[in-house]
């Protein structure tokens, strides 16, 4: 009879069937559609700020929220480049359960954020199959839209989880190749509203704050708060690759590369077609007002908001809006809108540009679901190697080399998460998201001490650069959850969160005393030279 192996042994024999494929092309398309994803997402940031502060704001959120958290991820992935990434920075500052709740709550936060990616694809394929917005009768059944943009966004999860399995390089190439495709249309767009600003002069109409509110300090205070909010979310993620850190190749040198590289096509994306739509004809007049607008309440309509404004329901009519839509513009409408100013109202032009970024912003949202779920997808992987997880958990395939029992576990919650009855529940995002994060920012400071002598790609300045990278953050982050609290509610935001990070606790006790049993902890700082290379 063949000896018995350990649980031990079985657990880290799983590990060595990880394949490192991720080069710096396909780990930037994957970074990139963590971080940003396009220009999608920018639109709310005009609407709600203005579009001067919009403007300032993608510029000066880089500077005090995305490179303080890109300094701390080189500094703490250049320590551990292992599978699981920040949930190993943060159990090592902070000991076993403060690490298991990070894991656990960026992988609760994962259900939600991930699968909203596939509805919004189904969203904007509306535009062009209405029956996913209509519903459809076939064969005499009637099929309601809300279970037909199920239907596509199951689809959709199902096929880019069996391409994960297939591998973190396929993944990224897959991703490399949308994003091509997505910029294509967004570049077009650009061209024809720099040369509508070219050809028609730039519009006198055009504020720094929304209405042409005069800038003092209490205005714009309140338009930085909400502004600040969107952008902050617009540029964060740079460390939710870092849980596929042994499926990197050369992982202290690739990472760090890679963010510098997404962080200038970060900015890029968003300022870009943000000045081409502004002053190329959809900024011009107020119409900057309908950026990313929502209505405040069900059935309301946006008109409210924008007669708030000096906006009236006649002029609403002339841009192309009904006062009772429940929301203003996307890039797709922004596009027909420059277009309406190139080649007249409602020309070819203007249908082909709508067409077109329409279609872009379908890839971003098929790329945003592939380079969230990447991340996602790894944690419970780690989290099983470490003993807090269910081992099964662990499985690698042994020709793909990727953990693919967790992704498709991971896709079974996305199932589930994508239908409309779970779909409010993104709003616990933010807080979980930052609490993560200020444990992360909070890690490093403690390593500096805990583990002084590890070798580390330091963030430069001294005592200066880490006060830098931790007060500038923090300060963005605090904002942030206030934000939210204001939005959603006590009960809404934070107590959803809460109950969560609830479950989690419970559940850290008995997997700590049943299922790591047997089971050693991890050493993240362990890295073969032959992993380096």
């Amino acid at each position: 009879m063949a000896p018995e192996i350990d649980k031990a042994t079985l657990v880290r024999s799983e590990k060595q069937k990880l394949k490192r494929e991720l080069t710096i092309l396909p780990l930037f398309a994957l970074i990139y559609f963590t971080v940003c994803g396009g220009a999608f997402g920018a639109e709310p940031m005009v609407g709600l700020s203005g579009p001067g502060l919009a403007l300032l704001l993608m510029v000066i959120t880089p500077l005090v929220f995305s490179i303080p958290n890109m300094l701390m991820v080189r500094e703490m992935q250049s320590m551990m480049p292992v599978e699981g990434g920040y949930y190993h920075w943060v159990k090592q500052a902070f000991g076993p359960f403060i690490g298991f709740m990070s894991g656990w709550m960026n992988w609760v936060v994962s259900w939600v954020d991930v699968s909203i990616y596939p509805v919004w694809t189904a969203w904007y394929l509306s535009y062009f199959i209405p029956a996913l917005s209509d519903g459809a009768t076939i064969g005499g059944i009637h099929f309601s839209s809300d279970l037909l943009s199920w239907l596509v966004s199951a689809a959709l999860i199902i096929t880019i989880s069996l391409l994960n399995v297939r591998g973190a390089k396929l993944s990224g190439l897959t991703a490399s190749w949308l994003g091509v495709a997505m910029i294509i249309p967004i570049i077009i767009m650009s061209g024809f509203g720099i040369y509508a600003w070219i050809v028609n002069g730039t519009p006198s109409n055009i504020p720094f704050l929304p209405g042409g509110a005069e800038v003092s300090g209490r205005n714009l205070l309140g338009a930085l708060s909400v502004g600040i909010y969107v952008a902050m979310w617009n540029f964060m993620g740079w460390e939710l690759p870092t849980a596929a850190g042994d499926e990197i190749k050369n992982p202290k040198k690739t990472y760090p590369r890679a963010m510098v590289l997404v962080l200038i096509a970060t900015i890029l994306s968003y300022s870009v077609p943000t000045v081409a739509g502004l002053y190329g004809g959809a900024g011009e007049d107020g119409q900057y007002l309908a950026w990313g607008l929502e209505e405040s309440a069900p059935g309301t309509g946006i008109g409210p908001i924008l007669n708030d404004y000096g906006i009236a329901d006649e002029k609403m009519l002339t841009w192309g809006i009904d006062p009772g839509s429940d929301a203003g513009w996307e890039f797709p409408t922004i596009a027909h809108r420059i277009g309406d100013k190139v080649a007249g109202k409602d020309s070819p032009l203007s249908y082909f540009l709508g067409a077109i970024v329409g279609i872009s912003a379908i890839f971003s949202m098929v790329g945003l679901f592939i380079g969230n779920g990447l991340g996602g997808t790894r944690v419970p992987y780690a989290m099983a190697e470490d003993g807090m997880m269910p081992t099964w958990l662990n499985k690698v395939h042994p020709k793909y080399g990727t953990p693919w029992v967790s992704i498709l576990i991971c896709g079974a919650f996305y199932l589930i998460f994508s239908t409309s009855a779970f779909q409010n529940l993104v709003v616990i995002d933010v807080f979980l998201n930052m609490l993560v994060l200020m444990a992360e920012i909070f890690a490093l400071v403690v390593l500096r001490y805990k583990k002084p002598d590890i070798p580390r790609k330091r963030v430069p300045g001294g005592i200066w650069g880490l006060i830098y990278i931790v007060v500038a953050p923090l300060t963005i982050i605090i904002i942030a959850i206030v934000s939210q609290i204001i939005d959603y509610g006590w009960q809404g935001a934070v107590g959803l969160a809460l109950i969560a990070m609830a479950i989690g606790a419970v559940l850290y006790f008995p997997i700590r005393k049943w299922v790591k049993k047997d089971i050693p902890d991890v050493d993240p700082y362990v890295l073969e030279a032959a992993e380096e290379a």
